[in-house]
């Protein structure tokens, strides 16, 4: 296939040699040629512009560090992409954007008969998440497998950006968590990384479990739940005030205390603690779920 390359950076470099790698031909395009010379070494040909990468190719990828770059980029009348590919041709947008960027890229694309995925990289390039046109993500699988090791579609166009950011969210806010626990740790006098160790072991699995009875809207029953909502509300707040006694930062344990201790007011603390869910869902007006479940009917 032949496929183009806008942006050989950290991470359109290493996914640009495992397109070739699969036997694609590579059309490369950076702002900075000179950090294409490992792909063009390799196989790859130099284009001068976005506008010639698209007229060499049939599928463009895109690994910008913007949504303004990738607006002018894909956008742009005089050197865009959508200005060189030919009819069928295909944009994949793997940059981290927002779904609006994506789905107003999809338009343009449909408009002038192309298409376009956005397929933002996760872990270092080793998850997609594929939103956009299921036919054209089968169609395109063969490259999006040569960059990344699981490929999945998520949806319609601006999915694939949406579950980057909410993946991003939760990663990095349970990260802020982590590192604020650790600080209450090191000033209670332990050791961190016996406490970092022990976290590691203890915790790995857990909330694969309660999710997946979460989804199920398995709250469970008074009496019968064992890890209530009140015992968690009673467990999270005694651990902010063992970081409010060692004056250490505690912001997210007290927003989660919060959360759980309105749980608690609306008659939940003898529920599993997950249905504190409903705190959040009375707040946003929608179910967790229930889009789900519409497309299934």
């Amino acid at each position: 296939m032949d496929v183009g390359l806008i942006g050989t950076g950290n991470m359109g470099g290493r996914f640009g040699l495992r397109i070739l790698a699969s036997g694609h031909r590579l059309t490369v395009h950076d702002l900075r040629q000179e950090v294409t010379t490992s792909l063009c070494e390799a196989g790859a040909t130099w284009a001068a512009s976005p506008l010639e990468v698209a007229r060499a190719s049939t599928v463009v990828l895109a690994s910008l560090p913007s949504p303004a770059a990738v607006e002018d980029v894909v956008m742009n009348p005089s050197t865009g992409v959508l200005a060189g590919l030919g009819p069928g041709g295909v944009f994949i947008d793997h940059s981290t954007c927002t779904p609006w960027l994506a789905r107003r890229i999809d338009e343009a694309c449909r408009n002038r008969g192309l298409s376009s995925l956005d397929a933002p990289l996760s872990s270092g390039g080793r998850f997609i998440g594929v939103g956009g046109s299921r036919d054209v993500f089968e169609s395109c699988l063969p490259v999006l497998e040569a960059v990344g090791d699981e490929v999945f579609y998520v949806g319609e166009a601006g999915m694939g950006q949406a579950t980057k950011l909410v993946r991003q969210y939760v990663g990095f806010c349970s990260f802020a968590v982590l590192l604020e626990g650790l600080m209450i740790y090191e000033k209670v006098g332990g050791d961190v990384s016996m406490m970092a160790n022990f976290i590691r072991r203890s915790s790995t699995g857990g909330h694969e479990r309660y999710v997946a009875r979460l989804l199920e809207r398995d709250f469970g029953e008074p009496g019968t739940s064992t890890a209530t909502l009140d015992i968690v509300s009673k467990d999270v707040e005694l651990s902010v005030e063992l970081a409010r006694r060692f004056e250490s930062p505690a912001t997210i344990g007290v927003v989660v205390s919060d959360l759980l201790k309105r749980g608690q007011a609306m008659g939940l603390g003898s529920n599993e603690h997950w249905s504190a869910i409903h705190v959040l869902e009375k707040a946003a007006g929608a179910q967790l779920g229930a889009s789900a479940r519409q497309q299934q009917h």
